[in-house]
């Protein structure tokens, strides 16, 4: 296995050092941390450039929540009306295509929350997802939220910025970014009323569809891939019959 340095694979996916490391914290490219510097497979990384996933631009973290409410019905976030209607045409645009491009989607969104994964013991898992300072996504909440993808042992959640500290305590939680069996997304506050929009009071609850949809792309490989595209287009149909009504 040829093994390539961060700048080298920043270099041949045409992105920044920190780019780079996100997605290998992300999991989404593959690569192993020794002495505490990273090292990127490089067959994952020509994989990731044929894909051409990297390559276009993203959305801000606040426009790119502001898309996934849009994509869900939902106004939780406080854009204001230009920023919506860009938001509106830029779906519009997704959805005008013969098929839906969901890689395309999913780029715009990958700013969305800073990544980080952890260790946990399985015995812990189903508590731990239970949590009232969780909210469940992509692979613990594909099949709650209709998308036909299961990952046994793996769980995937969203966490607000302050709770952080006391999960990473209550669960004994170690940062493994190379075989962590927890993925943890770091949103910005602003989001979380978005993100608990399935939840009741007090108790943890399942990410919009749209988010999980997005968490199974991340994934890049062909189940979470198919999956994600199901989930996608019933969701963009749904935003044209709302756009067709207004």
């Amino acid at each position: 296995m040829k093994l390539l340095s961060v700048k080298q694979a920043a270099a041949l996916l045409g992105i920044d050092d920190s780019r780079v490391r996100q997605l290998l914290r992300a999991g989404t490219l593959e690569g192993q941390l020794v002495g505490g510097r990273w090292l990127v497979d490089g067959s994952s990384a020509q994989q990731r450039k044929k894909r051409g996933s990297v390559t276009s631009r993203s959305l801000s973290v606040r426009n790119a929540w502001g898309l996934l409410a849009a994509l869900s019905g939902q106004r939780a976030l406080d854009l204001s009306d230009a920023e919506r209607s860009r938001i509106t045409s830029r779906l519009r645009d997704i959805a005008a295509h013969d098929g839906l491009p969901v890689a395309r989607l999913g780029q715009l969104v990958r700013t969305r929350a800073e990544c980080r994964r952890y260790r946990v013991h399985s015995g812990l898992l189903p508590t731990l997802l239970a949590d009232p300072d969780v909210v469940r996504g992509g692979v613990s909440a594909a099949a709650r939220v209709g998308a036909s993808y299961l990952a046994p042992g793996k769980a995937e959640i969203y966490v607000h910025p302050d709770k952080v500290g006391k999960l990473e305590a209550g669960f004994g939680l170690d940062l493994d970014y190379a075989k962590g069996n927890l993925l943890m997304h770091v949103p910005p506050g602003e989001a979380w009323p978005y993100l608990r929009s399935n939840a009741a009071h007090g108790e943890s609850g399942d990410a919009p569809a749209a988010v999980v949809a997005v968490d199974l792309l991340d994934l890049q490989e062909d189940r979470g891939d198919i999956a994600a595209a199901e989930l996608l287009q019933q969701l963009i149909d749904n935003f044209q019959k709302r756009v067709e009504a207004e």
